[in-house]
């Protein structure tokens, strides 16, 4: 009976090892045997973990853009907010220079006013200089304090209109030391025109920036800037202060004495 027994589970466990496969062949056809189970995980867990991951996925994606456009749209803001104000600020400077040189262009006219009467002796230009100086001194600090934006060009524009007023004042004490005191109201008018003339090229280069603004400007119809200390004195005395002013100036280029005539017109 024990040996019955044993043989009979032997064969069974032979037949039984015989029947499981080796390999995964079964698992195909497990698949093939049974699609429905097989979808019911593919659609029941596989596809919305699937669309979990790419949703969260796209989340994320989406966040870093909406971060990325966020910083990019607050530079963008800062740098509109800082140009807006750089323009404002070099708005405000381009009026404080106009101002101030077109301040100084109304004392030369006064100081042309001063030296047309009767100028007799050395205290006529003398004391007409000083009082000149005291008034135009109070523009220098706005316009070295409103210069930090202007352009080249401009900023050798503003050095022209003082040197052209550093001329004038040299050329006055020039006519002081040789007693021409008549030839004062002379200088100082010729010298007006040609401080008028630099003005009206800074005015032109700061409007240029404002289309509406240049096309409103006419060149032209400025020149009565030009004439701010009046009417040109007689021909004859022109013709003195031309012969006295290369005396004074004996390096005064032909061009230069051209200019003169020109401006006198």
């Amino acid at each position: 009976m024990t040996i019955f027994t044993t043989l009979l589970q032997a064969e069974t466990t032979e037949n039984v090892a015989e029947k499981i496969p080796n390999d995964t062949g079964w698992f195909v056809q497990f698949i093939q045997d049974n699609p429905s189970i097989i979808l019911s995980i593919v659609t029941g867990l596989l596809l919305p973990l699937g669309l979990v991951w790419l949703n969260n996925r796209n989340n994320v994606r989406i966040k870093k853009l909406e971060n990325k456009l966020n910083l990019d749209s607050k530079k963008l803001d800062k740098e509109l907010s800082e140009e807006i104000d750089k323009k404002g600020i070099i708005q405000n400077q381009e009026r404080v220079v106009y101002s101030s040189l077109s301040k100084i262009l109304f004392d030369v006219q006064q100081l042309h006013v001063s030296l047309s009467g009767t100028c007799i002796d050395k205290n006529c230009i003398d004391n007409s200089l000083e009082k000149f100086d005291k008034s135009i001194i109070k523009y220098h600090e706005e316009i070295a304090n409103n210069m930090l934006y202007m352009s080249s060009k401009v900023i050798n524009y503003i050095y022209e209109f003082y040197s052209i007023i550093s001329d004038l004042k040299v050329n006055l004490k020039e006519f002081n030391d040789i007693q021409e005191f008549q030839m004062a109201h002379v200088s100082v008018y010729m010298h007006s025109i040609e401080l008028s003339e630099v003005l009206i090229k800074i005015q032109e280069e700061f409007i240029s920036k404002d289309e509406k603004l240049k096309s409103d400007f006419d060149e032209s119809a400025q020149e009565m800037m030009k004439y701010c200390c009046g009417r040109k004195p007689p021909q004859e005395e022109f013709e003195k202060f031309k012969e006295l002013f290369k005396k004074v100036n004996p390096n005064y280029t032909e061009d230069e004495i051209y200019q003169l005539d020109r401006r006198y017109g």
